[in-house]
């Protein structure tokens, strides 16, 4: 009986290699085709595009680095920058105050209610966003919006819709993109508030800590991880800005509230100009690289869920 279970484990290894042959990473296949279709192959053919430019006789001619300095040179190309500058710092610490805020009250201070509040937060991230612009629209129209209407309450009357005027344009579609994904924000904690220790909480609560100092000096800095991961999906989702500001306002009134995916699709499909609008694609692709590794270096790639950094053995 002992000879017989000396010898299961070399039978397993010699099984395992027998059938852990070179064939079997015909199983990766799929996701390597997937890959390489839908990722792979469209940098590289925009990065290509991006050094070729077409002509007045619709010819494709290559220019090299020509259209780089060519946007980089634009004056368009630095009012997107500001706006996504502004966009990102208002939008992100916003969204995960407001929406940490939210998951701490409805965690901690609710019981029957709580799938009702979570779901009813959660909402406007699962809405289409063609009905949200929509909404919105009316809601800044003047005369009869409804911002109008709470802004008599101050003695302020809007002569014209704030989507419609280049000083508060990317402002109003800021307020937009915050009412829409502070729910996501609050889904991510309601996850981390529920994952936290409950041991390290009472502990807390026999030490004397309540309410704001419990929240302030325990649970946010065990969330940390949490709120790393939304500022570098917020960044993310910053430089990817397209459909509420495309069906909003299309990225004016005069470039006022252009971001980076209103100027490539104005740039490759409405003016035609794809091997520009490749450059511009090529340039937004790069700056997300650079601010993911430079966030993931400083703030702290190899965290577990608790917080603490993983020592390795």
């Amino acid at each position: 009986m002992s000879a017989i279970s000396g010898r299961a484990p070399e039978l397993v290894s010699k099984r395992h290699r027998r059938f852990a042959g070179p064939w079997t990473y015909l199983f990766l296949l799929p996701a390597v085709a997937l890959f390489v279709v839908f990722i792979a192959y469209p940098i590289v053919w925009v990065l290509g595009e991006s050094f070729f430019s077409l002509d007045r006789g619709g010819a494709n001619n290559f220019v090299g680095l020509d259209t780089y300095l060519s946007v980089l040179a634009d004056p368009v190309f630095w009012v997107v920058v500001r706006n996504m500058f502004v966009w990102g710092l208002i939008t992100i610490p916003v969204q995960m105050i407001i929406g940490g805020t939210i998951a701490y009250f409805i965690e901690r201070h609710t019981d029957a209610w709580r799938g009702f509040f979570r779901t009813m937060f959660f909402l406007p991230v699962v809405t289409s966003v063609s009905v949200i612009s929509l909404v919105w629209v009316q809601i800044y129209a003047p005369y009869y919006g409804i911002a109008q209407e709470y802004l008599k309450l101050f003695g302020i009357e809007m002569a014209s819709s704030p989507i419609g005027d280049p000083s508060t344009a990317i402002y109003a579609l800021i307020v937009v993109n915050i009412w829409q994904w502070t729910g996501f924000s609050m889904l991510m904690y309601v996850a981390g508030i529920a994952n936290l220790p409950t041991e390290v909480l009472d502990a807390a609560r026999v030490d004397g800590a309540r309410g704001l100092r419990l929240a302030w000096s325990v649970i946010i800095p065990m969330l940390s991880p949490v709120t790393k991961s939304l500022l570098l999906l917020g960044i993310i989702g910053t430089l990817q800005t397209f459909p509420v500001v495309q069906l909003m306002t299309g990225g004016g009134p005069n470039h006022a509230s252009e971001v980076f995916g209103t100027y490539v699709f104005r740039t490759s499909f409405v003016l035609g100009d794809t091997g520009r609008g490749a450059t511009i694609s090529v340039i937004v692709l790069l700056l997300a690289l650079i601010l993911s590794i430079i966030q993931i270096v400083y703030l702290g790639a190899n965290l577990s869920p608790s917080g603490r950094r993983e020592e390795r053995a």
